[in-house]
């Protein structure tokens, strides 16, 4: 079955080879890309700043980082003041800049912390800087439902993956904004018990959906797939193909304010064998974005979103 799979899906998949007329590179390497452990990248309207995570490989400590370009270079990438002692992570940027999104396990007040409990806030945004305490956003969650991965279309309707550990699933939902108030998750049509769809980012006119999967048969551990909203319900995913995908892991989408850049979290940088050892060029390697953490890349998907679903 898994070749005839491959088989059928092979030709899809070079096509939006093809069909990508861009490739993948580090986003502002030396600057934002730089050797640690990066990933989400989500951007004002203005898209001259943005918000991205930052954590340890054993995800003991994740913060959240901002930076921000000023004539074709992106400043020093700083912590947000309210980071650094619970888990904030998967920042988004809503669509009016006004709020910046967030998942953390820090408690909400009144409430005593427990780890990895992620829950949803937000911190206004005045320009670029967030300023305040994180605000947690009410959503009608059934009992066990975890929001993970936030992302915000225009009009407000939340998009996130929850895990179901009685089914050993991982699923994609919406939560409707209607009437200055969230309605009940839906899961997304798409979805297929027992795979495994995770960390959504929603085209701000909520036309397409970017996921990761480790469950879809396509070309690593972990893909980055893309379905189309057609009325209420969704296209089956197709496989970005790879220009995007690589053999390991490719994840943590996000999008540019125009939806025509992807950006995800990689580690598809190889690591040279150097022709004569040194201690300089050794220790250089290890600080680099060839250590084989996750770094942040960038790719212009409008030709590859063009083919893939044509008006």
């Amino acid at each position: 079955m898994r070749l005839l799979f491959l088989l059928l899906t092979l030709p899809c998949i070079c096509r939006a080879q093809n069909s990508a007329q861009d490739s993948a590179r580090l986003f502002a390497p030396g600057v934002i890309s730089t050797g640690d452990f990066t990933f989400n990248a989500s951007f004002t309207p203005d898209g001259r700043t943005v918000f991205f995570s930052k954590a340890t490989i054993n995800w003991g400590y994740i913060a959240l980082y901002s930076s921000t370009e000023r004539r074709g270079v992106w400043s020093k990438p700083i912590p947000l003041p309210f980071t650094g002692i619970y888990r904030d992570c998967d920042p988004f940027v809503s669509a009016d800049g006004k709020r910046l999104y967030f998942s953390s396990d820090r408690p909400v007040e009144g409430k005593p912390y427990a780890d990895y409990d992620y829950k949803l806030f937000y911190v206004p945004l005045g320009g670029t800087e967030p300023g305040g305490n994180p605000v947690p956003v009410s959503v009608p969650l059934p009992p066990g439902m975890k929001i993970s991965y936030p992302g915000f279309a225009a009009n407000g309707n939340l998009y996130f993956s929850s895990a179901d550990t009685a089914r050993h699933d991982v699923d994609i939902y919406r939560c409707v904004f209607r009437d200055g108030a969230y309605q009940a998750p839906e899961r997304l049509s798409f979805n297929d018990p027992g795979i495994v769809d995770f960390d959504p980012v929603v085209a701000r006119d909520e036309s397409f959906v970017i996921f990761s999967s480790a469950g879809r048969k396509g070309l690593g551990s972990v893909d980055l797939w893309i379905t189309f909203r057609d009325g209420d319900t969704w296209t089956t995913p197709l496989n970005m193909g790879p220009k995007v995908n690589t053999a390991g892991a490719d994840g943590a989408p996000g999008l540019s304010p125009d939806n025509k850049k992807l950006y995800f979290c990689s580690y598809r940088e190889p690591s040279p064998r150097p022709a004569q050892a040194s201690p300089e060029a050794t220790d250089a390697l290890f600080h680099s974005t060839a250590n084989g953490m996750r770094q942040i890349y960038e790719i212009d998907i409008s030709n590859l979103i063009s083919f893939l679903h044509p008006k």
